[in-house]
């Protein structure tokens, strides 16, 4: 029993021309964005395969925005979990059971490594592939795919989750990521709009109000004009004392898809290491990021755009510093 358990999880699947691929990434926003150059490497390899995705309902927007997504399975975990005992509650689950079965999948790939993806992927119909037990997030979740590969944990997610795919369907990732979305090309001068991302669900990645003020000043001096966006009355709250004291713009209450649209269109975007960093990276808007509690090696945004990294794992950057990334940033604009 345990040497057919060691060869499920160290075997390969021999499919040379997928028809069909199913992509469990269920959470949350940087992690979707992560398995966009995946979902791209996929495509270019096999273009004529369908690729369908199951996410939970508020990523519904983001992974819209790649057009290599045939099919988008909504998962409502989270909310589930309030109602857990309530009639709509498992009459949902039951129509999202149909849905992850509706179809026959040549490879279903759990770049999410938790257990509760890894029990959506036994759920669809097609062998499991994920990262192995010792490489998941979870170890149980490891030892449970029909395939699970040793993908080292020492790099970028996004190169894992690409290295993953292209191991489970033996082929080489091709060259550097391609998110595969639609960037905001149009050259504006006259764009002067700065977007800041100053809040974040995790008050440990939270950089001190009275920086984010002295930023702010100087990105006006500079002529940019500030914009804030907000997922809660928590993080509006933050951006109001920030804007009370430098200026600028609170935007209104936004969607996902809404706000990947501001940002777009922004000319600059300076933010802490939440998932609307990584998405400007991904549409290579020029952009400042701000870490303290996190490592930006391997969760830091990665894109062909103007990436300035400040501050690295258990230490934030000064307002001097994120001020001296700025300054090389709009040299560069100068020079184009």
């Amino acid at each position: 029993m345990i040497e057919n358990f060691l060869t499920r999880q160290n075997s390969r699947l021999a499919v040379n021309a997928p028809t069909r691929v199913l992509i469990i990434k269920t959470s949350s926003l940087g992690d979707v964005i992560h398995n966009f150059p995946m979902v791209s490497d996929i495509n270019i390899k096999f273009p004529a395969c369908t690729i369908d995705w199951l996410v939970e309902e508020a990523y519904v927007p983001l992974v819209k925005l790649h057009p290599s997504v045939d099919r988008i399975i909504p998962v409502s975990l989270r909310r589930w979990r309030r109602s857990i005992f309530s009639r709509t509650t498992w009459q949902e689950v039951r129509s999202c059971i149909r849905e992850i079965k509706k179809h026959s999948y040549d490879l279903v790939i759990d770049s999410q490594g938790l257990i509760k993806s890894a029990v959506l992927a036994k759920l669809a119909k097609g062998p499991s592939c994920g990262f192995g037990a010792g490489y998941a997030r979870e170890s149980l979740a490891g030892m449970s795919y029909d395939i699970g590969l040793k993908i080292d944990r020492d790099q970028h997610m996004l190169d894992r989750c690409r290295m993953l795919a292209a191991s489970a369907l033996s082929y080489q990732a091709p060259g550097k990521p391609n998110y595969g979305l639609i960037k905001n090309n149009t050259s504006d001068d006259q764009n002067n709009k700065a977007l800041i991302l100053c809040s974040s669900a995790q008050v440990k990645k939270l950089w001190p109000t009275d920086r984010w003020i002295e930023i702010c000043h100087y990105l006006r001096s500079l002529g940019f004009d500030c914009q804030f966006t907000w997922g809660n009355q928590t993080d509006r709250a933050i951006c109001e004392q920030i804007s009370s004291s430098a200026g600028g713009e609170i935007m209104p209450k936004m969607h996902l898809g809404e706000v990947a649209g501001l940002v777009n269109k922004s000319r600059l975007v300076v933010g802490l290491d939440t998932g609307l960093l990584h998405l400007a990276a991904a549409l290579e808007v020029p952009l400042i990021s701000i870490f303290g509690a996190s490592d930006p090696l391997k969760t830091g945004p990665r894109g062909d755009g103007i990436i300035q990294k400040c501050g690295s794992k258990n230490h934030f950057p000064s307002a001097d510093e994120v001020k001296s990334a700025i300054a090389t940033i709009e040299t560069i604009f100068r020079d184009e």
